[in-house]
Parts: C-alpha cells; structure tokens; sequence
C-alpha cells in the first residue's frame, strides 16, 4: 500500500457541516499528496461545482458522492452514495427535503439555545453553511465565535449533543430508501464508518442484505482489528470496499488523508460504476 497512489473518499465542506471551502480541501489534498478525493456531505451535492472547477486546476482527480442520514435498529445511520449523477431530479428532490429539515431543526436549536440564555443570529449560522445542508458544526461554530465556548468538543457536551439541553433530533430515512435513491442516480450505496454498528454483527449483517454495494473499511474510527474484520465480512458479501478520514477541518476532525488509503480502492469502483451502466 505504501507505493500505491492514495485517496481519500470521505470529506466535508462547509456545504454540510465542515469548515472549509470545497476549493480548499483540493489544495489541502495537493499539499498532502493524494490523488484523489470524495466531497461527501451530508444531504448535499451542493460543493461540486467548486470543487470540481479546483480539481481541474490542480490535477485532484474527484469522484462524486454525498452522506445520507438514515436510522436502523434505532440508531443512527449513514449512508454513503459515490458517482451519483448530482443532476438527477429524484435525488434533488430528496436532499432538498433533507436540507429543509435540517435547517428547521437548526433554527430549533437556536430557539432552545435562547430559551437557556444563549442568544445566536440565526442568520449569522444558517450563512455559515453556504447554502448547503445546515449542521450542528455550525451552530457550534456560532457559539465558539461568540464566546459562550472554549472549542467545538465543548459546545457539543454543553449544549448541543445527544441529551444536553439544546439537542434536537434530526430527520432520517430509512436504508432501504437511501440505497433506492442512490441507485436510481446512477450510484453505489456503502455503510459509512461500519464500525459503529458491528456490536451486533447480526443486524449489520442483515442491513448489508438490503442493497448496498460496499462497506466503508478503512475510517479513523477502526483499529486494526476492526479492519480485518470488516475485510472479512465485505468478503463475505462480494463488496466492495471504500476507506476516508470523514475530514471536518476543525479539531479532532481535520485529518485529511488518514488512514493510508489505496487508489486500487477507487478503480474497482469506478469499474463497477462503468459495468452497471
């Protein structure tokens, strides 16, 4: 792997709920040395044009894809879709609905926020996700600028994460419309980050039935043994296999080009892409 050009098909901008521009991940990937990248935030094709326009100037070969948010089991979800067709109507329609719901949701927590003395511009946020799908990052980058936190860690476990005082649930579907949407744009449906759910192997086992194409292997989140393990399972199922750094940009998140990813990696998948077509 270590001669091998690398990848990295897990990034966000600030289009969902990253910090940077699409342009600026191409320049981090060209300072890093990868060769390749996948801008995939969530509910959001919206980066693409920029991206792809900086791609073209620095040589960064990019491949479309884009973060669905599901539930199974009851728990949280997502869903990755590479090489969707980013003008298809069906799968528009569905992220418009979905950035429709998040910025309800944001403009929730803003009020919940108030109601606790915490007071924010909720234009001010909803400006930060330049007109993409508005995220917790950057409600949480709101409370940082405006003093109430010291970092981006702390204005989740204070105010905004699961259970604290301003948390509001998001909307999610359900996989099996996720892997239909993605496929009717032309795509391949992957499990992001499988490692979250392989607690119970037999439920993860049962959702890889429904559809999906691959399984997101290499994440910062797996040790080297969850690795082998998930090889062996996307063996298993005849997947394919897909690796990111899931890259925010602020801290904690701004790994781009970690874990080591191979391009063999993405040429399997762009062959598969050309022989489902």
């Amino acid at each position: 792997m270590t001669n091998e050009l690398r990848i990295d098909l897990h990034t966000h901008s600030n289009h969902s709920d990253g910090v940077h521009a699409p342009s600026v991940l191409i320049d981090l990937a060209k300072w890093k040395g990868i060769s390749a990248i996948s801008l995939c935030d969530h509910d959001s094709l919206e980066g693409y044009d920029q991206l792809e326009e900086a791609s073209r100037r620095e040589g960064i070969e990019t491949i479309t894809g884009v973060e669905l948010s599901c539930e199974y089991t009851g728990r949280d979800l997502h869903v990755l879709g590479y090489g969707v067709d980013r003008r298809n109507e069906p799968l528009q329609k569905l992220l418009l609905d979905f950035r429709a719901t998040r910025q309800r949701r944001g403009e929730q927590i803003v009020e919940k926020l108030a109601g606790q003395g915490v007071h924010l511009d909720i234009q001010n946020v909803l400006a930060r996700a330049a007109g993409g799908a508005l995220g917790r990052p950057h409600i949480a980058a709101a409370l940082l600028e405006a003093g109430y936190v010291s970092d981006h860690p702390q204005a989740f476990a204070k105010y905004i994460g699961e259970g604290c005082p301003a948390y509001v649930e998001k909307y999610k579907i359900r996989p099996d419309d996720a892997v239909e949407a993605i496929h009717a744009a032309g795509g391949l449906a992957f499990v992001a980050h499988p490692g979250y759910y392989l607690e119970d192997e037999r439920a993860f086992r049962a959702l890889l039935e429904r559809g999906f194409d691959g399984i997101e292997v290499y994440h910062p989140y797996h040790h080297s043994q969850m690795v082998t393990r998930l090889l062996g399972i996307a063996r298993d199922f005849g997947l394919l296999i897909s690796g990111g750094s899931d890259f925010h940009g602020f801290a904690g998140r701004d790994n781009l080009g970690e874990p080591t990813v191979p391009y063999s990696l993405l040429q399997r998948i762009k062959e598969t892409l050309q022989e489902t077509h």
